[in-house]
């Protein structure tokens, strides 16, 4: 797997996307909890956390194997 800003309109791997979706998830819950609570800066930390990092695992991409292409 490697990260690089090229890589942000291809496919993301399965598992990286499990872990965006899980954060942002969680920063939601997070956020609500925050909101009622009244503590302003939690609520816009877990926001901004959830959606970068959503957003981040974009550029990461699965390495393509190198085919044998015969040479030896």
């Amino acid at each position: 797997m490697k990260i690089s800003i090229k890589n942000y309109y291809k496919p993301t791997p399965k598992k990286m996307r499990k872990i965006g979706d899980a954060l942002l998830g969680a920063s939601q819950f997070m956020t609500g909890y925050s909101i009622i609570m009244d503590e302003k800066w939690l609520a816009f930390t877990c926001i901004a956390i959830g959606t970068i990092g959503k957003f981040m695992t974009n550029f990461f991409v699965e390495e393509e194997e190198q085919q044998d292409r015969g040479y030896t």
